[in-house]
């Protein structure tokens, strides 16, 4: 009997601490991800904040509606393409449309083994083909560096 005793503590012995051993931390992404392009509109010619009536945004070359017709927006946030060093987007104001092309560099950064990468971007251009109509007058980068997106990146008049 204490030959079975024993065996039996050892053999519990050692499927507790299998038990143990197999787990493992909760991986939770808690930290940061890839931030959005963060813009505000204003008043052309003003520093007076200034809503978009009935705006649309389109993502090029696809043609993906993410933005649908969307009334008083003052703030915009974009997701960049994190596959490219440019992306392209129609902004659309009582069905007249503008092309808007955002060129940047990509930085990857591992975050952690919960949450994989992030992309950063850096050197952000922007170029707004010209139109005979164009409903944006003027845009202006506040940070060329998009690494968080609780800051605005850019503000676009109109």
């Amino acid at each position: 009997m204490k030959k079975f005793t024993t065996k039996f503590i050892i053999s519990f012995f050692f499927l507790i601490l299998s038990v143990i051993s197999a787990c493992q931390k909760d991986d939770i992404c808690t930290a940061g991800t890839t931030p959005d392009l963060q813009i505000k509109f204003f008043a052309y010619n003003d520093t007076v904040e200034k809503p978009v009536d009935t705006l649309y945004v389109i993502v090029l070359p696809l043609q993906d509606t993410i933005i649908n017709g969307r009334n008083d927006m003052i703030n915009l946030s974009l997701a960049l393409n994190v596959n490219a060093d440019t992306t392209n987007f129609v902004l659309s104001s009582v069905h007249n449309n503008d092309t808007i092309t955002f060129r940047y560099i990509r930085e990857r950064i591992f975050v952690s083994k919960a949450c994989g990468y992030k992309i950063n971007f850096h050197d952000l251009n922007v170029d707004l083909q010209q139109d005979n109509d164009n409903w944006i007058k003027q845009i202006d980068i506040l940070n060329h560096d998009i690494i968080t997106d609780t800051v605005v990146h850019v503000q676009i008049y109109h």
